[in-house]
């Protein structure tokens, strides 16, 4: 899953925000692919520099890193590929017959081979325990003496020709097929504001857009414009092959200490961008019953602000934990927007439902279980008794069988079947499962894949009235998801 993460304006906590997630994401056995696509501003790498670490690797679960950021510097990236590709397609331009191929029976692939993109990716981690692994596409070869050549490739690259006479849509979509092959969750750090490089990384690459608002009304402004215009319709149908596009949008560098400017901030926000939330997180959230707001806020830790560090890394001191909680409430909405990483992250799904439904029965006499959990895994209980026998070492204790026979009847359970399934449940799960980061453990996201939602989707505006500074921007876009030169 391809995560892009975005902000209006800059400083507001956004590279940041990745480094935490993917340092998250990797120690909960996640393969993580890192691509610093914000070419004119570079540096996501300076986080991932030991030397800013208080203590030595391995100390406090700080892994060893391969390549130092002044090693990742030295590397190619995101330019030098873009450069590659490039040359490759003059040498070896499409025949005239292939010119004139209708736009229906067009290939959407790259019609001959491109220089393999794993030459372009720098590994930071070794593979942890659980699986977990760490890489970055850095910005481009930018070390000592490199950096005016780098600056005149990413200023002299244009990117309206790129689409015009490089078949430039066609090459993203292979990139992006390209991205997925090497990792479990690829996270992009976008350029800011409206560019055609903020286009190619929200539009085109990513399957959620994660996009920062800091409280300041700029912020918000061009924030509730960009998520208009990535909720638009025709995005979906047209523009992105019918691949849904989702956004969780994040509260940043909140000041908890002045009280009525962030109960300002909330009630805009909230106001502003409640209809954006997705139904899988919308849910998550009722059950918690905590605003997005209140769940996704990143508060402003001014020491962390100034220094490029990780704060999950320091999550045992108390100057750290607030930041950590928060990246780790970010990491666990991000994982439940895609049933592949929470099985992942979460191997034995089937019991944590089978717990959360007794211990939630337990306090209710009427009207349990409800028709709709039942639809969880399907209509046929077999699917959930085979699963559970899966992760039970292939056997089913007859007290949960009995469960799973009770839930499938539409009749209140038995108090103690579910004292006793619930009880044992959690005794396997606590005998084969590190809880110890998991706060989920008595949620069940799983509930969402199957269940259509009560929730009622907002009306959304499929044309976006935008500054007319901002024309050439959606231009582009409609450029790339439609062939269209005006303004989307």
């Amino acid at each position: 899953m391809i995560f892009t993460f975005y902000s209006f304006k800059g400083g507001v906590g956004r590279t940041m925000a990745l480094a935490n997630v993917a340092e998250l994401l990797y120690q909960r056995g996640l393969k993580v692919l890192m691509v610093d696509f914000d070419l004119e501003a570079p540096g996501l790498e300076r986080f991932f520099d030991i030397s800013n670490q208080d203590e030595e690797p391995n100390k406090r679960n700080i892994p060893e890193v391969k390549y130092s950021p002044n090693e990742v510097i030295e590397q190619r990236g995101v330019i030098d590929l873009l450069l590659s590709y490039k040359q490759s397609y003059s040498f070896h331009l499409p025949n005239q017959e292939s010119e004139n191929t209708s736009e229906g029976s067009k290939e959407d692939k790259i019609p001959f081979t491109v220089e393999p993109i794993n030459n372009f990716i720098v590994p930071l981690y070794e593979e942890n325990d659980k699986g977990g692994k760490l890489d970055i596409i850095p910005s481009g070869c930018r070390g000592e003496g490199e950096f005016s050549k780098y600056a005149s490739k990413v200023h002299s690259f244009d990117w309206n020709d790129f689409y015009d006479h490089y078949r430039g849509k066609e090459f993203f979509e292979s990139f992006r097929e390209q991205l997925l092959k090497f990792a479990d969750v690829v996270l992009i750090d976008s350029r800011t504001g409206v560019t055609e490089m903020g286009g190619v990384c929200t539009y085109q690459l990513a399957d959620v857009v994660v996009m920062f608002v800091a409280p300041n009304g700029q912020n918000i402004y061009g924030s509730l414009k960009m998520a208009q215009s990535l909720s638009n319709p025709d995005l979906i149908e047209k523009g992105r092959n019918r691949r849904d596009l989702s956004l969780v949008i994040v509260p940043s560098r909140v000041d908890n200490s002045e009280k009525k400017l962030l109960d300002d901030f909330q009630d805009e926000f909230d106001k502003k961008f409640r209809k954006y939330i997705p139904n899988r997180m919308r849910m998550r959230l009722e059950s918690l019953q905590k605003s997005a707001f209140l769940y996704l806020k990143i508060p402003y830790v001014p020491f962390y602000s100034f220094k490029e560090k990780v704060a999950v890394r320091d999550a045992d001191k108390a100057s750290a934990s607030d930041l950590s909680e928060a990246y780790g409430n970010l990491v666990s909405a991000l994982i439940k927007l895609s049933p592949e990483l929470y099985k992942k992250t979460h191997p034995n799904t089937g019991l944590l439902y089978l717990s959360s439904l007794a211990g939630l029965c337990q306090h209710y006499s009427d009207g349990y279980p409800n028709n709709k959990w039942k639809r969880v895994f399907g209509e046929d209980q077999d699917i959930l008794r085979k699963k559970i026998i899966r992760e039970w070492n292939d056997i089913i204790p007859p007290v949960v069988d009995d469960l799973i026979t009770a839930i499938y009847q539409n009749e209140p359970i038995d108090k103690s079947i579910l004292e006793s399934a619930n009880k044992l449940i959690t005794e396997h799960i606590n005998a084969t499962l590190d809880l110890e980061n998991d706060d989920q453990a008595i949620d069940n996201p799983l509930k969402n894949d199957n269940i259509e939602s009560d929730d009622i989707q907002p009306s959304i505006e499929s044309k976006v009235s935008v500054e007319k500074q901002n024309d050439s921007f959606f231009a582009f876009v409609g450029k790339i998801l439609f062939g269209k030169t005006e303004s989307t």
